[in-house]
């Protein structure tokens, strides 16, 4: 049976949103690698509250997207594509952890 027009949409919208999380969370890894030069570099300049405020705000941020998107899959009925969400959604919780 061909897929509908409607489903296929949905499954380039759910590849889209999955290649533009992937390329955020090798954002996020190169973060994490150099996190404690970052960090080092705003407490010598005394802006260390202002630089872990804004890295709390945009970690939040990122994962409540990659949430949604799980969401917006199980909305979809988009079974084969929901498990990657919730991969990135978890991998992207450990990863601090791991770069310490």
């Amino acid at each position: 049976m061909l897929p509908l027009s409607g489903d296929l949409v949905m499954e380039k919208k759910h590849r889209y949103l999955i290649t533009v999380i992937t390329i955020l969370t090798l954002v996020h890894m190169v973060f994490c690698t150099f996190y404690p030069r970052i960090y080092g570099y705003f407490n010598t300049q005394d802006l260390l509250p202002s630089f872990l405020t804004v890295l709390l705000v945009i970690r939040v941020l990122f994962f409540a997207g990659v949430a949604f998107c799980g969401f917006l899959a199980i909305k979809d009925r988009s079974n084969k594509v929901l498990p990657f969400y919730l991969i990135l959604f978890f991998f992207n919780l450990i990863i601090p952890a791991i770069f310490r």
